[in-house]
């Protein structure tokens, strides 16, 4: 049988590697309604921001090196990240989201796309923050 693993109480945050810290912080929080968290923290307050909701920090974003680019390739490549909500709110989400996207576009190149999948116990809308990283 060996050693048991200890407990896990659930995913604490996720990582994005971005180029523009203060663009991104305001990308997500026009978006996807994410506060700067932790930005009294001077561990979370130079080449990393932490972005969460209602004070729980959900995303680390790492300010990549000037010489180095966000990861290229397919989601079976890179990996994403996803946050969930309410079917209710997935709703408001999926009218919602092609207006945010459009109305907060950080840059001509970014993505609107928008990937809607049915999952069957789970609805999902696939889309890219300013620097590609995929958000589901």
């Amino acid at each position: 049988a060996g050693v048991a693993p200890p407990g896990i109480l659930g995913l604490d945050h996720a990582a994005v590697g971005v180029k523009d810290l203060d663009r991104s912080l305001k990308w997500y929080r026009n978006v996807l309604g994410m506060q700067h968290v932790l930005a009294d923290d001077p561990m979370f307050n130079g080449d990393i921001a932490m972005a969460g909701i209602r004070g729980v920090p959900l995303l680390a974003l790492l300010r990549l090196p000037e010489n180095e680019h966000p990861l290229e390739g397919s989601r079976e490549q890179r990996a994403h990240f996803a946050l969930r909500t309410t079917p209710q709110d997935f709703s408001s989400w999926r009218e919602r989201l092609p207006h945010l996207l459009k109305e907060h576009r950080a840059h001509e190149q970014q993505s609107l796309w928008i990937e809607e999948q049915d999952y069957g116990r789970q609805r999902s809308l696939f889309f890219q923050d300013p620097d590609t990283n995929e958000i589901e």
